[in-house]
C-alpha cells in the first residue's frame, strides 16, 4: 500500500483541532475533528485518534477475519476513547463539553472496514469515480433522510450560506453522550483503489471532481495529500484540513 497523510490548520482558524492516526506499515487509520464551538476540541480529537488507533492495532491480529469481530474491535476502541474524553471533560472546566468526530478504516484481507461518528468522511476512488462511503451525522443530512429537504436544496443553501447553524450542527460525536453508536460499512478492495479519510475542511472546499483529478495526477499519496490541502487553502481554508489517502497495491 502507498499511504499518505497530512493535516493543516487552514487559513482562518488559530489552531488545529484535527488529529489523525496513520502508520506507513499499518492497516488502521483514523481521522478526527474536534467539534467547532466546543472547548478543547484538539484534546478530544487527539484522544479519539490515539486511543482508537492504538486499541484496534493492538487487538486486530488476535481476531478472526470475520467482519463482525473487526467491527466489534472498532466499537470497543470508540467506547474507550469516548469514556476517556468524558473523564477529561469532567476533570477540567476548560474542557467541559469537548467532543470530536471520528472516521476509522481497517484494511484486512483485501477488505476495508469503515466506521464513522459525525461528519468526517470516507471515500473510495475507483475507475474514474469518487464514491462516498459514509453518511454524515449532521442536522442537514438528517433532514434529507427524513425527506424534509433534498440534496439539491441543501447544496443550494450551502452555496448561498443559508442556515449555516444547521449545516454545522453535529448530531452524533464522541464526548457528547455516555454511549456512541457508529455507523459501519465495508467494501472489497481492488488493485489501484484509493481510500480517502478526511475532515470537512477538505470536502467543503474542494469538489469531488477536483479531489479525484488530484488523486489521479499525483505521483504518490503523500503528494496527493499535500496538493489536496493546498487546494483547500487556496479555496479559502475556512476550517482545519486533514486527509489520509491509501492506494491499494497488488
Amino acid at each position: 500500500m502507498d499511504i499518505g497523510a497530512w493535516t493543516d490548520k487552514g487559513q482562518i482558524r488559530e489552531n488545529n483541532e484535527d488529529s489523525f492516526f496513520a502508520e506507513k506499515d499499518g492497516c488502521v487509520f483514523v481521522v478526527a475533528d474536534g467539534v467547532g464551538g466546543q472547548n478543547a476540541g484538539e484534546v478530544a480529537s487527539g484522544i479519539a485518534a490515539g486511543e482508537i488507533g492504538r486499541y484496534v492495532k493492538e487487538n486486530l491480529e488476535s481476531l478472526k477475519p470475520g467482519s463482525r469481530q473487526v467491527f466489534e474491535c472498532i466499537d470497543r476502541g470508540i467506547f474507550l476513547a469516548n469514556e476517556k474524553i468524558l473523564e477529561k471533560s469532567a476533570e477540567n472546566e476548560e474542557m467541559t463539553r469537548m467532543a470530536t468526530t471520528a472516521v476509522i478504516a481497517v484494511i484486512r484481507s483485501r477488505t476495508a472496514f469503515i466506521s464513522n461518528v459525525g461528519d468526517s468522511r470516507a471515500y473510495l476512488a475507483r475507475e474514474g469515480q469518487l464514491i462516498k462511503l459514509t453518511e454524515d451525522h449532521t442536522m442537514a443530512n438528517q433532514l434529507i433522510r427524513e425527506g424534509r429537504l433534498t440534496e439539491e436544496e441543501v447544496q443550494f443553501m450551502a452555496q448561498k450560506q443559508i442556515a449555516l447553524n444547521m449545516f454545522s450542527t453535529i448530531t452524533k460525536a464522541l464526548g457528547d453522550k455516555d454511549t456512541v453508536e457508529p455507523d459501519h460499512f465495508f467494501v472489497d478492495l481492488e488493485e489501484d483503489d484509493i481510500l480517502i479519510l478526511c475532515t470537512d475542511g477538505l470536502y467543503n472546499e474542494v469538489s469531488d471532481e477536483d479531489i479525484l483529478e488530484t488523486l489521479q495526477r499525483s505521483k504518490d499519496m503523500d503528494a496527493a495529500c499535500r496538493t489536496l490541502t493546498d487546494k483547500a487553502n487556496a479555496a479559502g481554508g475556512r476550517d482545519n484540513i486533514t486527509v489520509i489517502t491509501i492506494r491499494i497495491g497488488e
